[in-house]
């Protein structure tokens, strides 16, 4: 089995990874700040520092952060990298005339509470 039949399962992995909406916030304070201690990240995400060390045990696990042990202190590093290569698989695995009609709904779809499309507020104008 070659290794491009692996594909799909490697970006739905990291795309479940970075579902959950607490994960991705870690993530994206770790990107900013490029390294950041632990004790750093969880005054910044205002969530427990439980919380904090099994997401980033997530993010470790699929390869979006390192982290450092210096002491005591354990330091948080994005490793932009891996996000560029999954955003590469994932733009890889869409073929073109699909993603360029994709791209040209986003402006025009956004999802409601209870998850349902609706149309954007200049459409809702015009009708």
């Amino acid at each position: 089995m070659s290794s491009e039949s692996h594909l799909p399962d490697e970006i739905a992995r990291i795309a479940r990874i970075l579902a959950d909406p607490v994960r991705l916030h870690l993530l994206t304070i770790i990107a900013r700040m490029r390294e950041i201690s632990c004790t750093h990240l969880v005054d910044h995400a205002d969530v427990g520092a439980s919380t904090v060390s099994y997401h980033v045990k997530m993010l470790t696990e699929a390869g979006l952060v390192t982290v450092a042990i210096d002491g005591r202190r354990r330091y948080v590093r994005f490793e932009r990298e891996a996000l560029r290569h999954f955003t590469e698989l994932l733009a890889a695995s869409v073929d073109r005339d699909t993603s360029q009609r994709a791209l040209q709904a986003l402006p025009r779809i956004r999802a409601s509470d209870d998850g349902e499309p609706q149309a954007s507020s200049a459409e809702q104008g015009r009708q």
